[in-house]
């Protein structure tokens, strides 16, 4: 049965929100490695990818 996640209520800042993107990325692998089907599996470490690809983007430093 697919995992359903509902809309977060209230804005995350930089590092909330990198936090976030890393548990999904987790979660997305997590998947492929579960899944017996090859074409699914591609998808879960295609968006385990993007996910990482997110997180790295997602604290801003803001110079002095």
């Amino acid at each position: 049965m697919a995992q359903q996640h509902e809309p977060d209520p209230a804005p995350r800042t930089g590092p909330e929100e990198q936090e976030y993107l890393l548990r999904r990325a987790d979660d997305h692998h997590l998947l492929a490695e579960r899944t017996g089907d090859s074409d699914a599996r591609a998808i879960h470490l295609r968006l385990h990818q993007l996910y990482l690809q997110r997180a790295g983007r997602a604290v801003v430093v803001h110079q002095d």
